[in-house]
């Protein structure tokens, strides 16, 4: 008989609310957690719960696969296993046709209760304990597929028979919270979504839950443990956007009846992505624990009327911090696409269309594609890559590289030590607070350094450096550039003739402070440049002379002793200079 000799052990609350309203008080305590569907009623006991084994129908074929998929591993396919009891608990589970095996359905058309609907037994030691029956009354259990009524009512009656108990309903250790009572949390719940009547469900044909849940998860592993060896290798995640097929490394793990995703995702470890390449519209990707994803809002369930399901998928819970059943990477298909990490080190590929990736904790890599994006590495030291477009990179903590590449884009690094590079384009850089480097590559760029000591590459094109507060070294590079060291003792440098030709493309210095700033000319020529002040070069050696002309300051740099000036400089105002204002 179930029940008989199979042994149970109290369950204490967790301590979080979501969870321990679906809680129970009492678990199986087996190492092996036996089911089964009884082709016969001689299996029940004399005098067996309330009479249901007198009207006994054996489950359907379909109703015993669906059973077994919900709870056992080994059933069905490698791509289902992490929807699987087995899959994301530490409970192993194996099919029995013994009269004690914990956990046994079947149909019956004696409905002792008059629910005409289904009910389940608790675990314990008597007799029906484990039990599920599902009513031949009033509706047809017969044929459950992810997605339909009779799948998530087989999904609830197991719960029941695992231990949990109602949501919605104040049970061993209280209700859920209103915040989470809703199917998109647990299928435990009479809530189809939150703020519904507890009720009859109000979900469409196909909008029911297509797996356990969040809360269902987390609690059934605050009962039996988890299991961080289910797709523990590198798996990938994708989803049909004809059929709303769940793939898992190209398997089937969901295959609904209709084309709705609404699930829950658990995996065991490794590196893992979900990739939405072969979408085309907005996607809305959160990797949080507990965060919804949208990927098309044609195939989000409807919960009732003028309700939907949040998202598509949903991240279950991390099992007592243990973050490695976290998503690290996603990858967006090519509409205007929305990703936010999570604690991980992320890699968020933003694919086509004007993107916006946020990294959150850990040392992320955003990249965006062609298009406008934006991107914002947050905590961690990221790396962001803004790729073709116009694109907006933020830092914002820690120490992170930004590279532009192709488009005009805008770069700030924010707080931290940061590496900018525009690329091609006339690129904005700023660097925020911290000992930034900043390099503007091709085209006319903006470099603005702000607080530290930062080191800013103009490299060609007509760019615009600004040093800002902080001790800054500024290099022009190539191109007619305008600087501006801002506080500080600031040095610029001039590492090649081309940086400043007397012939054209002549940089200005436009703040230089005599005695405190400085202009590094060292890595010119041969050997070291000697100062001559105002006056003409000697001819005999490579020298430095001055001019005032038209209310500015001229530095004429001779860098093979001809007598030839091969380098100019402008400084703004009439400036007094000595051999010490230079670094040769």
């Amino acid at each position: 008989m179930s029940g008989i000799g199979n042994a149970t052990r109290y369950v204490s609350a967790s301590g979080d609310a979501g969870i321990d309203g679906i809680l129970g008080d009492r678990a199986w305590d087996d190492a092996a957690l036996l089911i089964g569907a009884p082709p016969t009623p001689d299996v029940y006991s004399g005098g067996y719960g309330s009479g249901e084994d007198s009207g006994h129908v054996q489950a359907t074929a379909e109703m015993t696969a669906m059973m077994q998929r919900s709870l056992d591993r080994q059933a069905g396919s490698a791509a289902d296993d992490g929807f699987s009891l087995e899959g994301f608990t530490g409970q192993t589970v194996q099919q029995s046709t013994a009269a004690s095996a914990h956990i046994r359905i079947a149909q019956t058309d004696d409905d002792p209760f008059g629910y005409g609907t289904a009910w389940a037994y608790y675990p314990s030691t008597g007799a029906a304990s484990g039990d599920v029956w599902f009513s031949t009354v009033s509706y047809d259990y017969t044929y459950p597929v992810a997605g339909n009524y009779a799948y998530v009512t087989m999904v609830h009656e197991l719960g029941h028979a695992l231990g949990l108990e109602h949501g919605h309903l104040t049970g061993s250790y209280g209700t859920v919270p209103t915040s989470q009572d809703s199917m998109e949390y647990t299928v435990m719940t009479y809530r189809s979504y939150i703020g519904a009547s507890p009720g009859n469900y109000s979900n469409e044909t196909w909008g029911y839950a297509q797996s356990w849940m969040m809360l269902d998860i987390a609690a059934l592993q605050h009962m039996y443990g988890a299991n961080f060896t289910t797709n523990s290798g590198d798996t990938v995640y994708k989803w049909s956007p004809g059929s709303g097929a769940t793939l898992v490394n190209g398997g089937i793990g969901i295959d609904p009846g209709a084309n709705r995703i609404f699930a829950t995702v658990w995996d065991g470890g490794g590196t893992d992505t979900f990739d939405l390449s072969a979408y085309a519209t907005a996607l809305d990707i959160d990797l949080a624990p507990g965060a919804a994803s949208v990927f098309d809002s044609a195939q989000l369930a409807r919960l009732g009327p003028g309700e939907y399901a949040r998202g598509n998928i949903y991240n279950a819970l991390l099992y007592q911090g243990d973050t490695r059943s976290l998503i690290e990477h996603a990858t967006g298909g090519t509409g205007d696409d929305r990703m936010s990490g999570n604690q991980a080190d992320n890699r968020l590929r933003g694919g086509d269309g004007n993107d916006t990736l946020m990294g959150q904790a850990g040392n992320d890599t955003l990249m965006g594609q062609r298009d406008d994006d934006i991107l914002y590495g947050n905590a961690g030291n990221d790396t962001l890559k803004g790729n073709g477009g116009n694109d907006t990179l933020y830092g914002n903590g820690d120490d992170d590289l930004l590279i532009g590449h192709g488009g005009h884009d805008s770069l700030y690094g924010q707080d931290g030590n940061d590496v900018l590079r525009g690329i091609a384009g006339q690129d904005t850089l700023d660097g925020g607070t911290g000992d930034d480097r900043l390099f503007g590559n091709g085209g006319a760029d903006t470099l603005s350094g702000g607080a530290g000591q930062d080191k800013l590459f103009g490299a060609a094109g007509f760019d615009m450096l600004y040093g800002e507060a902080g001790n800054d070294q500024l290099t022009g590079g190539r191109g007619a550039d305008q600087m501006t060291g801002g506080d500080g003792a600031d040095v610029f440098r001039f590492v090649a003739v081309n940086d400043s030709p007397v012939g054209g493309g002549i940089d200005t210095i436009l703040d230089f402070t005599p005695g405190s700033d400085r202009i590094d000319l060292s890595g010119l020529a041969a050997t070291p440049l000697g100062f001559q002040g105002f006056g003409n070069h000697s001819g005999s050696a490579p020298d430095v002379i001055l001019q005032h002309v038209s209310g500015d300051t001229r530095i004429l740099a001779d860098l093979d002793g001809d007598a030839q000036s091969d380098l100019r400089i402008d400084l703004s105002g009439v400036l007094t200079l000595s051999g010490a204002d230079f670094i040769f």
